[in-house]
């Protein structure tokens, strides 16, 4: 379990085929209201009892192969309210002040970083609020906030 910001290290397999290690640490979690809840869905009545919770994922590339386009580590970060996986909100849901595109992230090399961040939505009275980062069949990287 790690602390805000707090990092750990990781080689990741990007969809190309390429694999860098990456030095991970959340950074901390943006939690809404109710009102940007409803907007964030199709059906305001979908967010009943919910708030968006923004994680914000600082990714340092520490060596390996150039990532030329579209990193796909930030996928992999989750935001957990009392212990459940919060909803995934899909689509454009505006980015938060100096949070990047990974879409537009290009020749990522040794040293350089991002900050990636991605909304879910969770029960508006979650009283622990944790960010998980792992890959498919690797072990978690925890955050609690």
């Amino acid at each position: 379990m790690f602390w805000p910001g707090q990092t750990g290290t990781r080689a990741f397999k990007e969809d190309t085929g390429i694999e860098p290690t990456y030095r991970i640490a959340a950074q901390k979690v943006d939690i809404g209201t109710a009102d940007e809840a409803r907007a964030l869905v199709a059906d305001p009545a979908d967010a009943k009892g919910l708030v968006p919770a923004v994680a914000q994922v600082k990714y340092t590339h520490l060596r390996g192969a150039t990532v030329r386009e579209y990193p796909r580590v930030g996928d992999y970060a989750e935001v957990y309210a009392d212990g459940r996986r919060g909803a995934k909100v899909m689509g454009d849901t505006g980015r938060p002040k100096g949070c990047a595109d990974p879409d537009e992230i290009k020749d990522w090399r040794n040293g350089q970083s991002y900050l990636l961040c991605t909304t879910f939505l969770i029960p508006a009275r979650a009283r622990e609020v944790e960010v998980m980062w792992t890959e498919i069949g690797g072990e978690p990287f925890t955050w609690a906030f």
